[in-house]
């Protein structure tokens, strides 16, 4: 099974507050959509690539935003998001934070970054610009960080 991703765990906070909101637990969603729960499980909990059958099986909590929410499925799977700041730039930063096991940032350099370890999955850097927020899971930026973050002084 493939591993959670960041824009897969912005999409299932999405699905799961949307199932909340219309009053649902798992197993009713399941019931209902005639989805099992591990269906639903997965795109809650970020895992890509979301599969068509699991966006179908939440449909009834998506509502209205079904449509576009399964567009969003559709590049669960990109390593790189950017983002103007604000609202979208917010959610990420909230998520990251509440879901990293470790956070390193380094100011110094040519090009401070935010690591965010992750418990499962790829860990996440961000890179703050002047007019937008950029984070990506690509295997080259998070391994380049850890070998900064290594390099460190310990005292830092």
């Amino acid at each position: 099974m493939a591993a959670p991703t960041l824009r897969g765990r912005l999409l299932g906070r999405e699905v799961r507050a949307l199932r909340e909101a219309a009053g649902l637990g798992v197993e009713e969603l399941a019931a209902r959509s005639r989805a099992s729960v591990r269906q639903i499980e997965r795109v809650e909990a970020g895992y890509a690539p979301v599969r068509f059958p699991d966006m179908v099986a939440c449909a009834p909590a998506l509502g209205d935003e079904y449509q576009r929410l399964f567009t969003v499925s559709q590049q669960a799977h990109l390593p790189e998001l950017r983002c103007e700041w604000g609202e979208e730039a917010t959610l990420v930063l909230d998520l990251l934070h509440a879901t990293a096991t470790g956070v390193h940032t380094v100011g110094g350099g040519a090009r401070p970054f935010t690591l965010f370890l992750m418990p499962e999955g790829s860990d996440v850097v961000f890179h703050a610009h002047l007019a937008s927020a950029f984070f990506t899971e690509e295997v080259g930026e998070i391994s380049a960080a850890h070998h900064i973050i290594e390099a460190l002084p310990a005292d830092l």
